[in-house]
């Protein structure tokens, strides 16, 4: 699976503070599962990129289960910031998914 994420948040995963990404429990992540590789493309060049393999996935029915599980820091971003590109109907009509990372190969310099 390839995403493609803001400099602030791919460099975050390059230092190592960001070890989970969250995604919607929606169609496109019905397939994806533990030892799958998520390509984590840098938005302002995307041919800078982060292998990591997902050696944790748990679901999470609310943000305050996401949060209360994982820090702000390994999430990358306050509750506030990922509400704002979550919101609050679809997250409880869908749920969370919380993808524990574990960086294969940064293939950047």
């Amino acid at each position: 699976m390839d995403i493609s994420l803001g400099d602030e948040l791919f460099n975050k995963i390059s230092k190592g503070t960001k070890t989970v990404e969250v995604f919607l429990n929606d169609e496109q992540m019905k397939h994806f599962g533990v030892g799958d590789t998520l390509s984590i493309h840098r938005e302002s060049n995307n041919e800078d990129v982060i292998l990591t393999s997902a050696w944790s996935i748990k679901k999470c029915r609310t943000m305050t289960e996401l949060y209360q599980r994982y820090t702000p820091e390994a999430i990358g971003m306050e509750p506030k910031e990922l509400s704002g590109i979550y919101d609050s109907a679809t997250v409880k009509k869908q749920g969370l998914l919380a993808v524990k990372m574990k960086v294969l190969k940064p293939n950047y310099e």
